[in-house]
């Protein structure tokens, strides 16, 4: 398999995030109630969506917080690094492609379209104002490899924010072959390797899985269209609570076949 899908052993009890969208306050009241809960051998999966639209400080605090948790979960006796996963979401990937806009064609409409999207949030968030930076987007390359350069280097004052985005994967899946985790999308009739970008603007495509894929009991995601909840289907599980939008944090417990064994709302 790709190095940009994780594996993970089957286990008794898998635990998934849904989307996080920046919301702080959330993802620590969901981060209590997992403490008290987590056992040896569960396993973490996070489905993307870190940062997010909301003010500065709390996008800040949200990646600040999964680094912290991520070592508590880590030292936890009989748990494994490997035992942990961390998805990328749509915020992930346009934060990505945010630090090499100087060389896309047209870079003022890719900014246009990611603020439509919620950028603007993790702009503000490591010093910079959208407005600004909508205006910098439209003064050629140079002006804008500029700025992408002084945005890495503000990503890296941020302990650990960097290497968490370069770590993250675009996909997940047991090694029993029985589970598949993604962000929000999936087309059900490509591999998983042939995803291309489905994973994170492919809502509508896993939504139209109607069908088992491959040998998988389930697919589950943590974003979907409209934030609709909690979405269980025959061979899809969808968990977005709608976090940092207005709404709550989800993660469930679920079991080897994709059945959820317990629940957590923020």
């Amino acid at each position: 398999m790709s190095a940009v899908l994780a594996p993970i052993k089957p286990a008794e009890r898998i635990w998934v995030v849904g989307a996080i969208n920046g919301d702080h306050g959330a993802l620590c009241a969901v981060h209590r109630k997992l403490a008290e809960r987590i056992k040896p051998g569960d396993r973490l999966v996070y489905l993307g969506n870190y940062w997010g639209d909301g003010t500065g400080e709390d996008v800040i605090a949200t990646i600040n917080e999964l680094l912290l948790f991520r070592r508590y979960f880590i030292a936890q006796d009989g748990i494994d690094i490997s035992d942990i996963t961390f998805l990328r979401g749509a915020a992930e990937e346009m934060l990505s492609k945010l630090q090499q806009l100087q060389f896309a064609p047209n870079p003022g409409e890719v900014f246009d379209w990611m603020l439509t999207r919620g950028i603007a949030g993790t702009a503000r968030a490591y010093g910079f104002d959208p407005v600004h930076v909508q205006s910098t987007m439209r003064q050629g390359a140079h002006a804008i490899s500029q700025w992408t350069s002084l945005f890495a280097d503000a990503l890296r004052r941020h302990s650990g924010h960097s290497a968490l985005l370069s770590d993250l994967k675009h996909a997940a899946y047991s090694t029993d072959g029985q589970l598949i985790f993604v962000h929000a999308g999936m087309d059900g009739s490509r591999p998983l390797t042939g995803q291309t970008d489905t994973f994170w603007w492919g809502g509508s495509m896993f939504e139209a899985i109607t069908e088992r894929y491959y040998d998988c009991a389930r697919i589950i995601r943590g974003a979907s269209p409209g934030q609709a909840g909690l979405q269980e289907r025959e061979f899809t599980l969808s968990i977005d609570g709608g976090a940092g939008r207005g709404g709550s944090l989800m993660a469930l417990g679920i079991d080897g076949n994709g059945k959820i064994t317990d629940q957590i709302s923020s």
